[in-house]
């Protein structure tokens, strides 16, 4: 008896049959043959033969009808218990494939997030690595035809430093001129003043001399007078070409300077 379950344990499940068809298989006492043990179809099968053995009055026949009848119920229990059993472990792999199937889609989503991420990360740095090439060509290119920026700031420093020193140079040019142009005024001036002293002089000097000679003829003629008055306009003619004379020594002067 406890042979016979365990060799259907991997059987398949029974048919479902509806009551009417049980009722008239238990009647007629058929249940067709090769019916799998601890189905209902065989239950029924073995109750007919139970109910056979009955109206037949063998004691020993309907013992054995129901013991086999017994043993039919017990598969038979057996096997819905295994069919209970079996729904319930479909019922918990259907429930762990669900949330497999979550996690797995959940993942699934994070994984093409994560590729979208990846893939514009590389787009963007291949465009920088192309934006690289392309800025060591240039600067390559750049470094050939021009100076470096260090070589040129040096030199663009020392030229300012050179414009820096001619300019206080000139400054200072400018500032020493000034003075020597106020010294050279200076001097002009006394020389101006020195010829005009020296001038009155040497006029003061021939007026007395004129004087002299007066005091000494008496009263003069008035050719004599003519003849004064023209060494005085002679005096007078040189004393323009004497001042004439100063202006151009002065000129003269200036030049020398």
């Amino acid at each position: 008896m406890t042979a016979t379950p365990s060799s259907n344990v991997n059987a398949a499940p029974p048919p479902t049959l509806s009551n009417e068809t049980l009722r008239n298989r238990i009647l007629t006492g058929g249940g067709g043959g090769g019916t799998v043990r601890g189905s209902l179809t065989k239950v029924a099968t073995r109750y007919a033969h139970f109910l056979r053995t009955l109206s037949q009055n063998n004691q020993d026949a309907t013992a054995t009808a129901a013991a086999a009848l017994q043993t039919e119920l017990l598969l038979h229990d057996l096997e819905m218990r295994k069919l209970i059993l079996s729904s319930k472990a479909s019922d918990e792999n259907s429930r762990r494939y669900s949330t497999t199937l979550v996690q797995m889609q959940s993942t699934l989503a994070s994984t093409q997030r994560d590729i979208e991420s990846l893939t514009a990360t590389l787009g963007h740095e291949r465009r920088v690595k192309k934006h690289r090439e392309e800025y060591d060509a240039l600067a390559k290119v750049g470094n050939a035809s021009h100076p470096p920026m260090r070589e040129t700031t040096e030199e663009l420093q020392k030229v300012q430093h050179e414009i820096a020193k001619v300019k206080r140079e000139v400054k200072e040019a400018r500032m020493e001129m000034n003075v020597r142009e106020r010294q050279l005024r200076m001097v002009m001036t006394c020389l101006r003043d020195l010829k005009s002293g020296l001038a009155e002089e040497e006029l003061k000097k021939s007026s007395k001399k004129g004087s002299g000679n007066d005091t000494i003829t008496g009263v003069s003629s008035p050719m004599q007078g003519k003849k004064r008055k023209y060494a005085g306009d002679a005096d007078g003619v040189g004393g323009g070409e004497d001042r004439s004379d100063n202006n151009m020594s002065n000129d003269d002067d200036i030049g020398a300077l």
